[in-house]
């Protein structure tokens, strides 16, 4: 086929965490070799995909990694920068040493240290689509460096859920902050078969005025396969339907350039209003359960001197805001009184507890201009109570920086500390508090929950790549102990995604390094009816046995006080691949 020479596009692939976007940048990529085009993909993440997903962890190094190992050289920058098979040059930024350090300041030395050096990496200037892999979750100024130079394209990845759209709409406001250096190139659906789900991406599309590029159907057993083989779904099953997806996508790339002018939606109320606007069987949804949760509510609650606290971590779309809020409302049912913390600059956390998406510490923080005018009772106003708790939970959200600007890192551990030097939960008399965490940079400040839990849980799942973030968790965990911080892992939640022998692959892979599963979640319509509903599963529908499954979690939660650490070195992909086939 001939095509148009292109002269260096640069198409920064970003999106909500666990959304796809390494898959849309790997699969593109190749399609695109295949046009005759030259290819580099730079991860810009501390979850080094890239290395994962074409095992070169004994060949390449991440370059954050490289400095803090040997410092970079024009001699050693090489090992940072690989070729694929089909010629694609690869690039890993890496993050900070786990647990210590900022992941969005990483971010900008690692592209200074590659710009100073890539004089010496063969073909890296003369590439015709530079791809950026860029963590969507965090959208604060230092992730969003590959968005700054002139002439980038934002290749957003969405999908039908609502975060997803929600953190799609994020980025396009960040954009829209950067100004004219940085255009929409459009929207890359990675179906996720949840209900009215292209009813629900093209009104979004058109509402923000952003085309839909391309959708990849759902299809589980293609990319296991590829993933068992080391593969992207074009080099393992090349005549496939995705294969054949992301070839009509790299064409109509290749064939016409970005004019799109983004209109991203403002307020938070008028996206949900958009999203349930096409959720038909929405309106009732959960009305006899609420009221059926609080005729179950204890009239004896529990008296502690002093909080129970645990830390709830994951990777960005694993479901640990889902798990914590489901936790949370059934702690109530045992008489516990709940505060719930949400240290994702999403702030998302509480808004299935409370109805509704509330404002965040760092929003008052950024209104008046820093933390001086920040008093007690401004702090009381924004922990907000649950709706049909009777009193008896609470949340509040810790916020991020404005899209595109600023420290999300930084702002959970101000945020955190603010709550405990004002004793806050000492003068609500708190019996339990759950920080739910973002575990995608588990950084110097997304880190400091960890002090104040001496149990953390991490919320995984049986797919690869989220098994090996989980490992990435763990060794965080353990470094913050090894710090001195007081912290054990308090085990391994299995938020289910149907996969065949989902329990027993997750039990494998985490006993192997010593840590246990507590509880194994299935997956379940009801927590998607519940969240349209803006409400949990334990509130909506406690007669479910969804909700009795929340219920068993918590109630392990309650009781538990063991702790774990790791007992080796946290498997490799390769590692945990071969224990996954074993059942395959």
């Amino acid at each position: 086929m001939q095509t148009t020479e292109n002269k260096g596009r640069h198409l920064v692939v970003c999106g909500k965490g666990g959304i796809g976007k390494t898959t849309v940048a790997t699969n593109l990529g190749e399609a695109l070799v295949a046009l005759d085009q030259r290819v580099a993909i730079t991860g810009c993440s501390p979850k080094s995909s890239l290395i994962d997903v074409y095992d070169m962890g004994d060949r390449m190094a991440p370059i954050l990694d490289l400095k803090r190992r040997e410092g970079i050289t024009a001699q050693n920058i090489g090992k940072a920068v690989q070729r694929t098979s089909t010629g694609i040059l690869l690039c890993e930024t890496g993050g900070p040493e786990p647990g210590v350090g900022c992941a969005g300041v990483g971010l900008p030395i690692a592209f200074q240290e590659l710009e100073e050096h890539k004089h010496q990496l063969d073909g890296f200037d003369a590439v015709n689509y530079a791809f950026y892999d860029l963590l969507g979750d965090v959208v604060c100024g230092g992730f969003f460096t590959p968005m700054r130079g002139g002439g980038r394209e934002a290749l957003v990845v969405i999908s039908g859920e609502l975060m997803a759209v929600y953190a799609g709409n994020n980025i396009l406001r960040a954009v829209k902050a950067l100004g004219d250096d940085v255009r929409v190139a459009g929207y890359v659906v990675n179906m996720r078969g949840v209900p009215h789900e292209e009813e629900v991406v093209r009104a979004f599309s058109e509402r923000t005025q952003v085309p839909i590029l391309a959708s990849i159907p759902r299809e589980s057993a293609t990319f296991k396969h590829a993933e068992r083989e080391r593969k992207t779904v074009l080099s393992a099953l090349p005549e496939s339907p995705i294969a054949a997806t992301f070839r009509e996508l790299a064409r109509r790339l290749h064939s016409s350039a970005s004019e799109v002018v983004p209109k991203p939606i403002d307020r938070y109320d008028e996206l949900y209003d958009l999203y349930m606007g096409v959720q038909r069987d929405r309106i009732e949804i959960g009305d006899d359960g609420r009221a059926q949760y609080q005729r179950s509510l204890p009239k004896n609650p529990v008296s502690r001197e002093l909080p129970k606290r645990i830390s709830i971590y994951g990777t960005g779309g694993i479901g640990k805001s889902t798990t914590s809020s489901n936790v949370s409302a059934a702690l109530v049912l045992m008489g516990e009184k709940v505060f719930q913390i949400g240290c994702d600059p999403k702030h998302d956390s509480i808004a299935n507890l409370c109805g509704q998406l509330k404002p965040t510490v760092l929003d008052e923080v950024q209104k008046l201009g820093g933390t001086r005018g920040i008093s007690r009772e401004l702090l009381k106003n924004l922990i907000f109570p649950g709706v049909g708790f009777e009193d008896r939970l609470f949340g509040t959200e810790c916020g991020g920086p404005a899209p595109g600007k600023g420290c999300a890192g930084k702002g959970v551990d101000l945020v955190v500390k603010l709550l405990e030097e004002h004793r806050l939960p000492q003068e609500y008399r708190f019996t339990f508090i759950v920080y739910d965490v973002l575990g995608d940079t588990v950084c110097g400040g997304f880190a400091r929950p960890l002090k104040f839990t001496p149990q953390a849980y991490i919320v995984t799942s049986g797919e690869v790549a989220t098994m090996m973030q989980a490992m990435k968790i763990a060794q965080s965990i353990k470094a913050a102990s090894d710090h001195g911080v007081d912290v054990g892992i308090g085990g391994i939640i299995d938020n289910m995604r149907g996969i065949p022998k989902e329990a027993e692959i997750v039990e494998a892979v985490f006993g192997a390094v010593g840590l246990p599963v507590v509880h194994h979640v299935p997956r379940s319509e009801w927590v998607q009816k519940a969240e349209n509903a803006r409400a949990t599963v334990v509130q909506a529908f406690p007669a479910s046995d969804q909700a009795r499954q929340y219920l068993d979690l918590a109630r392990k939660l309650q009781e538990k006080t063991s702790r774990h650490s790791l007992t080796r070195e946290v498997l490799s992909t390769r590692e945990i691949l071969a224990i996954v086939n074993r059942y395959a």
